[in-house]
């Protein structure tokens, strides 16, 4: 008997709040279905915050403990992605915080780009490690910021929650974050 791949969920934050509420009356399946919606959402902002796909691994796995303990908490009329990248981005800061502590080896990139053809894949590979490059010298809130906008596609209203500053400290970070990267990388 062969296995049959994984049934794609449906469009995830269609109709999050009554798996929320199922998960909330002790249902593991319906808050299996919500990890699976997001899972790969969280571990790409991992990697992208802690620049490491093991600690990103790890990250999720808290990510999801953390929201699991926490639901009865949640406002389920309020959007669940937002909620979880906030409890990731805080817990993904306490990892930088306890890393910057401890000095650490780094390995390098390790995130492959791929193109139509050689010269292109060469050229983006190295653009992309240039600006990543860049990115990783930005002032960690600064960074944090760019990436939760970037990468993510939060809104400044978003950011704000996540971090728990201002609006207006969001938009001043981020435009502090693009400016110096639209200097660096014209050099």
């Amino acid at each position: 008997m062969t296995e049959s791949a994984p049934r794609q969920p449906e469009d995830p934050a269609a109709d999050d709040s009554e798996w929320i509420l199922r998960a909330r009356s002790g249902d593991r399946e319906a808050f299996g279905r919500l990890v699976r919606c997001y899972q790969r959402r969280i571990h790409g902002l991992g990697v992208r915050l802690l620049r490491d796909r093991d600690e990103a691994d790890d990250l999720v796995q808290e990510t999801f403990v953390r929201a699991w303990r926490a639901l009865g908490r949640f406002d389920p009329e309020r959007p669940f992605l937002p909620w979880l990248i906030r409890i990731a981005t805080n817990r993904a800061m306490s990892l930088l915080e306890i890393r910057r502590r401890r000095p650490t080896e780094e390995l390098g990139d390790s995130i492959p780009d791929s193109g139509p053809s050689p010269q292109e894949e060469a050229e983006r590979k190295r653009l992309h490690r240039e600006v990543r490059r860049e990115v990783d010298c930005l002032p960690e809130d600064q960074r944090v910021v760019l990436i939760l906008r970037a990468s993510e596609d939060l809104s400044y209203r978003e950011i704000a929650e996540v971090l728990g500053v201002p609006i207006g400290t969001v938009m001043s970070r981020l435009s502090r974050a693009r400016e110096t990267l639209r200097k660096r990388v014209r050099r």
